[in-house]
């Protein structure tokens, strides 16, 4: 996993530095009124407990506060599970979190790069599936579901965008995933 991530840490920079001298200096990617809503699927990290049996799921919106800060928020679904010898826990993780970034690069109408960070709160669920009725009404009564917990999350990412209005979007960091891939539409 740390190599994946260092991988994408690297690529993502190569990018940042060469893509700037590629622009035209006619307008920039991203601007204060600019309003973004992104999808997709992040790798790694989840599940906390047991194997993931669903990877990050996210949606994530953002707007511009100042010349070039924004602020937004994001919501995840992700599920794992973990086989002990009395039975099969299922989790599942609903992230509800708030994010800022600051977007670093000037005249570059194609690339949007940012770093930011953001707060939220995971809230897991737990269920079990008993091997044998006997651990049921042994146990049964004696596990608590509660494992929900807030986190940070630390990131850096960019858009690419291939039209005026869509973009395909990468990020690494720590948080919803290591790294986070989808797309991304401005809606004005």
């Amino acid at each position: 996993m740390k190599q994946i991530l260092s991988i994408s840490a690297v690529v993502l920079l190569v990018a940042m530095v060469a893509l700037p001298g590629v622009a035209s200096a006619q307008d920039n990617a991203w601007h204060q009124k600019d309003m973004n809503l992104s999808a997709g699927v992040g790798f790694g990290m989840y599940g906390l407990y047991g194997s993931s049996t669903l990877p990050p799921i996210f949606v994530s919106f953002e707007t511009g506060v100042a010349e070039k800060i924004t602020l937004g928020g994001i919501v995840a679904y992700s599920g794992s599970s973990d086989d002990f010898g009395y039975g099969k826990w299922k989790y599942t993780y609903i992230v509800i979190g708030a994010r800022g970034a600051y977007h670093f690069l000037e005249h570059n109408p194609k690339f949007d790069a940012y770093a930011g960070a953001g707060l939220g709160y995971d809230i897991v669920s737990a269920s079990v599936t008993w091997n044998n009725g006997a651990y049921q009404s042994l146990y049964g009564n004696f596990y608590s579901a509660s494992a929900s917990y807030f986190f940070f999350d630390v990131f850096v990412g960019g858009r690419w965008y291939f039209s005026p209005k869509w973009a395909l979007q990468g990020e690494v960091g720590y948080g919803v995933g290591f790294a986070r891939i989808g797309v991304s539409y401005k809606l004005n």
